[in-house]
């Protein structure tokens, strides 16, 4: 009886350790990862022709108010942020939200979908369905994984590469020029109002580099000509996935900067230089917060040069 005793408490050990081992690995991290409270206040501001940005939230939301109804870019991470957003958009108008853009597939801008209305229609690029999905069955992270109640809240309308359409009074064009933060960006243009959401092509907290997920197929050369085509529009406004929105001077800067490391990376590359090599010469620094836990402008770009079968966008 005492030999089965121990044999119970044997194993129980052994699971206390492995939990232990996973919390040891990952909970520093998450700690120093700054998370913004999911309960404080956003703050709404206006921008041009009916369009505002929330911030204060984990990440980017946008809003426009229509004729008749809402088009809300991004959904937030946090639950309680998404009911935040909605709280704000009721201060403003009684139109009630009945379109969704999404503009990537990342958990902090489509996981809080399931607190908005069933019904909605739901635009995004046709890889984010996808996306999605993929990160439901296999989350990076065990905060990051989106609700099992989202699959009934997948896109309902894919855009491919370039699709001009009105909501609500609301003329857009909706543009995918190339995979680059991920295979699935959709940018928003207003040209009446002369400007874009970007979603997480620019990500002026992270850093002065982009942000590319490569295990979602994003792309630095793709980064470059989406910026690119970007500076082609008759806009001079871009909200940020991460952080203010930025004019034509801060896009054509951080366009250099990219376009020149990228360059350095190729030139390094050709030298046979290590990624630590390029990182000491570079004099690389980690972004704060959960941005912190994802790989550098450099790592990405020279992982991406080096595959095998690279994405060529």
């Amino acid at each position: 009886m005492l030999r089965k005793i121990l044999k119970r408490m044997g194993l129980g050990l052994l699971v206390i350790v492995v939990i232990a081992a996973v919390v040891m690995r990952w909970f520093p991290q998450w700690l120093s990862a700054d998370v913004p409270n999911p309960y404080a206040a956003l703050v709404s501001k206006p921008l041009r022709g009916g369009a505002y940005v929330v911030e204060g939230g984990l990440s980017t939301t946008g809003f426009i108010i229509g004729d008749k109804g809402v088009i809300v870019i991004d959904t937030q991470m946090f639950g309680e942020m998404a009911r935040n957003v909605q709280r704000q958009i009721a201060r403003l108008t009684s139109n009630p939200v009945n379109v969704m853009i999404l503009t990537h597939s990342d958990p902090d801008h489509v996981n809080a979908l399931p607190e908005y209305p069933r019904g909605l229609e739901i635009i995004a690029h046709e890889n984010t369905k996808t996306d999605i999905l993929e990160q439901l069955a296999h989350p990076r992270f065990f905060f990051s994984k989106p609700p099992a109640e989202i699959v009934d809240f997948l896109p309902t309308h894919f855009v491919r590469d370039h699709e001009e359409l009105v909501r609500d009074g609301v003329r857009m064009i909706l543009l995918h020029v190339a995979p680059a933060h991920t295979d699935g960006d959709l940018a928003i243009y207003l040209p009446d109002q002369k400007m874009v959401f970007a979603g997480d092509i620019l990500t002026p907290t992270v850093g002065a580099y982009p942000g590319i997920h490569l295990e979602k197929r994003g792309s630095s050369l793709g980064w470059i000509k989406t910026v690119q085509a970007f500076l082609a529009l008759d806009a001079d406004l871009f909200v940020a996935g991460h952080g203010e929105p930025q004019n034509r001077a801060d896009l054509q800067r951080r366009l250099q900067a990219a376009v020149e490391r990228r360059a350095q990376i190729v030139a390094l590359l050709a030298q046979h230089k290590t990624l630590e090599q390029m990182q000491a010469s570079f004099h690389d620094v980690k972004a704060k917060g959960i941005a912190g836990l994802f790989p550098t402008y450099t790592e990405t770009t020279y992982d991406e040069l080096t595959a095998e079968h690279p994405v060529n966008p």
